[in-house]
């Protein structure tokens, strides 16, 4: 006994009919006889009634007692194949922050899963803190960060580096080259970008002054950049993405520190998916290499500023 026979039997009974069901299964009308006859002569009973003159057919008290038989044996072998086709997917959790992945990553994930099948992505955005815990409790393969911080069991690599721009409304009175001391606090639309971020933020613009509006995700920022004298300041791989026709972005003359992203993983890491670690490396390596908004870390970058 086997499944084509099982299924065909299920296709008779279902149709009644040996033609309509030959033609349901792309199969010759012997080959759908055969492969009944030969499941009756294992079982020892007739499954069907077969009366001269009649086109259809009947089951017989045997053949209606088998159909949930059968119907258990198809449902059990469509599931070992389907545990036989997950023998060589494997599960690749990202953590990251929400710049790489709603920006940065995006292409890097879609290519991904067009060339490499067998690698089912889970991708998670979270904040840096919470990066670092799901990293180190092996609920995250790799992580995503914009902090350097210590973690024994973590290793923390610098993958790539991208600089920072004054983003702003193409009418307004920005220009390259334009000094912070010019740009009004009291009409910035404020994203704190990390701890290196913060500490130059504060060199220019106390906290005893408050932003027009504070925001938490790039995606926010253009939202609140339509007004002539509204300002903020992002990564190129953001304001890529969000710059329409109406905003425009310049270098400032005292330019924020550039932000330097940072590769989480496990110092013991889920052997099992080694295999998706190398294959999305490599490809993390292919974008930064083609991203024009990125650029690929060399150690002298930690010392610019």
């Amino acid at each position: 006994m086997n499944y084509e026979q099982i299924r065909t039997f299920l296709t008779i009974a279902s149709y009644r009919n040996i033609t309509a069901a030959a033609n349901h299964l792309y199969l010759s009308q012997s080959t759908v006889s055969n492969r009944v006859a030969a499941l009756e002569e294992e079982l020892g009973a007739q499954l069907f009634l077969r009366n001269k003159g009649q086109r259809n057919l009947e089951l017989t008290a045997y053949g209606n007692a088998f159909i949930p038989i059968a119907e258990q044996f198809a449902a059990l072998y469509k599931d070992t194949q389907a545990i036989k086709a997950q023998e060589n997917i494997q599960t690749l959790t990202i953590a990251a922050v929400d710049a790489v992945n709603t920006f940065t990553f995006t292409e890097l994930y879609r290519s991904l899963i067009r060339e490499h099948p067998e690698i089912s992505l889970r991708i998670q955005t979270h904040h840096s803190n919470e990066i670092h815990g799901l990293v180190e409790n092996r609920t995250a393969d790799i992580g995503f960060v914009f902090s350097r911080v210590n973690y024994p069991n973590i290793i923390s690599r610098p993958v790539y580096r991208e600089l920072m721009y004054l983003v702003c409304h193409k009418d307004s009175n920005c220009y390259e080259g334009m000094p912070c001391s010019e740009l009004a606090r009291e009409k910035e639309v404020y994203l704190n970008w990390g701890p290196d971020y913060l500490q130059w933020h504060t060199q220019y613009w106390p906290d005893d002054r408050y932003p027009l509006v504070t925001v938490n995700t790039g995606n926010m920022l253009r939202h609140f950049l339509k007004e002539k004298d509204t300002w903020g300041i992002a990564p190129m791989s953001v304001i890529r993405a969000i710059a329409k026709d109406d905003l425009a972005y310049y270098r400032l003359k005292d330019s924020p520190p550039p932000r330097i992203c940072y590769e989480l993983t496990g110092r013991y890491p889920n052997f099992a998916h080694t295999d998706a670690v190398k294959q999305f490396d490599h490809a993390l390596r292919e974008h930064i290499r083609k991203n024009s908004s990125i650029c690929e870390f060399e150690e002298w970058m930690l010392e610019e500023h």
